[in-house]
């Protein structure tokens, strides 16, 4: 700046233009700091406040940059006041050593924990869908995708994103110790929502072979009878799924068309990836119903509800073409 500022007799205006032309991908300083930097200088010796000479690191102890390198490939996950303690150097400069030698501070991410037998099964199943796929073009409609999640009062609370603001501290509070639950059920069957049944009990393999009786039959009661002939069932490896009695009627009233750990097609354990719910239902129902915490189950069951009702034929058909996409590209 001060060497621009000078081949252009000290005036701010044509510095500003120089700098500007000379340094288009650098930030543009003002015309007031050409001239303040030049007093100050002229007039202290030192630079204004604010502006620092910065020590380049090409001026730095070659030693020093590696010892810092060495520390993190040794420590990957120790903190950046960790390491300038061990190698008596200031936090800021092994900061402008990581960055100058491009490492980047990555997050964890949270993943479906598999066991090796996994993808195995996965692969298995995916070839079994693409074969029924290319015999019936349909198939993936004619199954009625099914699945629970328990929702609770407490819901999801993201406390770097909540914020009161007031002038005084308003102690603001969240209730983590009472808790209540309910298990929802839901199905997809034809692009359109089936339930949701609200379960206000634990689930067990006798409740759910009930639900499979006496509920199920009226929640499709509006699918014509040609239709649920021809229809699929699938559910995942939850416990209450894998009871004999529900296998044995499955059995009974699905032969040969229902998607289980026990079915005759072979559901792959952990791949929540694979049905529609899981992908994306139950997000979106979460999201519409902690909007606000809920107080009572009642006014939890309503949310839930409501959001239901918010679901259209184009978007659950979306979710089930990025699917059979998702399936035919593995």
């Amino acid at each position: 700046m001060l060497v621009v500022f000078n081949e252009v007799g000290r005036s701010t205006l044509k510095a500003s233009r120089l700098y500007l032309l000379r340094y288009p991908q650098r930030r543009q300083p003002s015309r007031a700091t050409y001239a303040n930097i030049d007093k100050c200088l002229r007039e202290k010796g030192t630079f204004p406040t604010g502006v620092k000479k910065g020590k380049s690191l090409s001026a730095l102890d070659e030693n020093h940059q590696c010892s810092v390198l060495a520390a993190f490939e040794l420590q990957p996950h120790a903190s950046i006041r960790m390491i300038a303690s061990q190698t008596d150097i200031s936090c800021s400069l092994v900061y402008r050593i990581l960055h100058q030698n491009s490492y980047h501070p990555y997050k964890i991410h949270y993943v479906q924990g598999l066991k090796p037998t996994d993808p195995i099964r996965r692969l298995d199943f995916i070839s079994h869908m693409v074969v029924l796929h290319e015999e019936d073009k349909n198939i993936i409609s004619n199954i009625l995708w099914t699945d629970e999640s328990c929702f609770n009062n407490n819901g999801i609370v993201n406390r770097r994103n909540s914020h009161f603001w007031s002038k005084n501290n308003p102690h603001w509070t969240y209730n983590a110790q009472i808790r209540w639950s309910i298990n929802v059920w839901c199905g997809n069957f034809n692009n359109q929502l089936i339930g949701p049944y609200f379960y206000d009990c634990t689930l067990t393999g006798i409740r759910y072979l009930d639900f499979l009786v006496n509920i199920l039959p009226d929640l499709m009661a509006d699918v014509p009878d040609e239709v649920c002939d021809n229809m699929w069932f699938q559910q995942d490896g939850a416990p209450h799924h894998n009871a004999n009695v529900v296998k044995d009627h499955l059995n009974q009233q699905y032969p040969s068309q229902w998607l289980g750990t026990n079915g005759p097609v072979k559901w792959p354990p952990r791949s929540p990836d694979l049905t529609p719910l899981d992908i994306f239902l139950w997000g979106y129902l979460k999201d519409k119903a902690y909007e606000q915490q809920p107080k009572l189950l009642i006014d939890l069951k309503e949310r839930i509800t409501a959001a239901c009702r918010t679901l259209t034929t184009t978007m659950l058909k979306s979710v089930m073409d990025s699917i059979i996409s998702d399936t035919k590209n593995v």
